[in-house]
């Protein structure tokens, strides 16, 4: 049976990271130059990856246009919130571009917009799917912090446990031909920078972490459910750290 790849989930979790890890290494499948929705190449004979954050909302829609023919796995990228809520994205250098509600849509050649799901429907969608008995064969979660600290464990278990033959290094991905296409949410060509985890420990996201956890306290729900945190112990240090900035600056 011919196979098909989707790649969803968390925008700012990796996704274009691996996918070009994969367009360097995997066999046997068809890679494409830039994001494509899963249901717009169903109908290409072969096997074909795909990657686009938000084909998580297609699926139910994807799985019915494929009426069997080919074997679908899903690839769902996950990240610590805390990081995608403090994540940059080139397109938009002065706004963060993932709120808990919505996130920033970029259209070609036409001026990005904040009126795209947020970390908060694709997560609920992630877990519906992974619930809902579409894939009996299971959901295949990737976390971001995983893929750039131990790439090549990562691919040693794509590899096992979804039958996919490798050949070369996802840390390697850098030294091949990047697409035009697939070049902008990288923010920039270079080897696996694993100093981007926990990012948004960096004083100057204090306030936007404590707004968003404030405004959308299910966020603290997520952080447990995957494993990120046990408690709020890190978010009572964050909210003391913040008001003793204030008193210094009062105090002159």
């Amino acid at each position: 049976m011919e196979r098909h790849i989707v790649i969803a989930g968390q925008s700012r979790s990796g996704s274009t990271l691996f996918y070009n890890m994969l367009r360097n290494t995997l066999q046997g499948f068809g890679m494409f130059d830039t994001e494509r929705p899963a249901a717009g190449v169903l109908h290409l004979p072969g096997n074909q990856c795909t990657k686009r954050p938000f084909d998580v909302f297609d699926l139910p829609r994807i799985m019915q246009a494929n009426q069997g023919r080919k074997r679908i796995d899903l690839i769902c990228m996950l990240r610590d919130p805390r990081d995608i809520l403090t994540s940059r994205h080139k397109a938009v250098p002065d706004d963060y571009f993932v709120g808990a509600d919505k996130c920033y849509f970029v259209p070609e050649g036409r001026t990005p917009t904040f009126t795209a799901p947020g970390l908060l429907p694709v997560h609920e969608a992630s877990m519906r799917i992974s619930g809902s008995g579409l894939f009996p064969q299971g959901v295949f979660f990737l976390k971001y912090e995983d893929l750039v600290t131990e790439p090549e464990a990562v691919q040693q278990m794509l590899s096992e446990g979804l039958g996919l033959t490798f050949n070369g290094r996802f840390s390697d991905f850098h030294k091949a031909s990047i697409p035009t296409g697939l070049q902008g949410p990288l923010n920039g060509i270079r080897a696996i920078d694993v100093s981007r985890q926990r990012k948004w420990q960096a004083p100057e996201h204090r306030a936007r972490i404590i707004e968003q956890f404030s405004r959308f306290p299910v966020l603290h729900d997520i952080l447990y459910q995957l494993g990120y945190e046990e408690d709020r112990t890190w978010f009572d240090a964050l909210l003391r750290l913040e008001t003793e900035a204030a008193d210094r600056t009062a105090a002159g």
